[in-house]
């Protein structure tokens, strides 16, 4: 008997490093560890929208819903007002018929829990929508992208600490992805300052400050970002790509969530790409978006 569990024990043993292999895990690790750092924590389900043991097609309609700037609008509303919402209260950002249907697929889920006409969140830990958002950019990354990608990391090694909202390894490449959820009246200095901190320990081949809103990046975070670099190293004044993108050396971007999340990250992958891989074609002149 004993000898069965020993065998059952390496069989699952040799199952996840298999996954590990696969989901391509290990190389980002390897990553890491290539600038001195190792994963203490990693994607964590406390403060997520669903319980860790949710079937995977509740997290697969998540995130398909999450792909809806209005839902992920309607989603942070109801958090916002946990401890008790209605339908009347969660109109600000869709219309009735919008969150109607997005309440019905909360209550599907089992995010939600209906009394007469009042609804609670059934997580009492989730206290804000930047969780969920990180989770949902790391399966963008890991589904959409086809690179493995952790969210809520927190590292040994690091000079300065704080969590590392997304780290993924694209093409080979370290990419870290900073997330706010709050629009950008809500981002204050001091956060742009430790997100450029957390970049110095983290040495990312491209940094992404991903902000969800449809909002203009130019009027406050743009700025607030190159007077911290210029404070910090020199002054990297930012260019625009397109619309509400922006770098500087083509390996730091600032990014809105308008047109689709998914389309603003390759717009700038693909800028880093063909900034950084050596070739002998002249370089392609990028047109203005529809």
């Amino acid at each position: 008997m004993k000898d069965l569990q020993e065998i059952e024990n390496a069989i699952g043993k040799l199952r996840d490093s298999l996954e590990e292999i696969s989901s391509g895990r290990r190389d980002l690790d390897r990553a890491l560890k290539a600038r001195g750092l190792r994963v203490h924590t990693k994607d964590p389900h406390a403060e997520l929208l669903l319980p860790p043991d949710a079937p995977q097609k509740d997290w697969d309609t998540l995130y398909e819903h999450l792909k809806r700037y209005s839902f992920r609008l309607f989603l942070r509303d109801a958090i916002a007002k946990r401890h008790g919402f209605a339908l009347e209260d969660l109109l600000k950002y869709c219309s009735r018929e919008a969150a109607q249907r997005y309440l019905e697929t909360l209550l599907e889920l089992k995010a939600i829990v209906k009394e007469g006409r009042t609804y609670t969140l059934r997580n009492p830990l989730l206290h804000s929508f930047g969780p969920t958002l990180e989770w949902f950019i790391a399966e963008l990354f890991r589904r959409e992208l086809d690179s493995p990608a952790y969210y809520g990391v927190r590292l040994y090694g690091t000079p300065h600490g704080g969590d590392f909202d997304v780290i993924a390894l694209w093409q080979g490449y370290l990419v870290y992805t900073e997330v706010k959820s709050s629009p950008p009246r809500g981002v204050e200095r001091e956060e742009i300052r430790a997100f450029l901190l957390r970049l110095a320990g983290l040495i990312p081949d491209c940094a992404i400050l991903f902000n969800d809103t449809h909002l203009r990046m130019a009027d406050k975070i743009v700025p607030f970002l190159e007077e911290e670099l210029s404070l910090l190293s020199s002054p990297s004044p930012l260019e625009r790509l397109t619309g509400e993108l922006f770098h500087t050396g083509h390996r730091l971007f600032v990014i809105n969530s308008k047109k689709s999340v998914l389309e603003n990250f390759l717009y700038c992958l693909r800028d880093f790409l063909s900034h950084t891989v050596p070739r002998p074609w002249p370089s392609p002149t990028d047109e203005e978006r529809d």
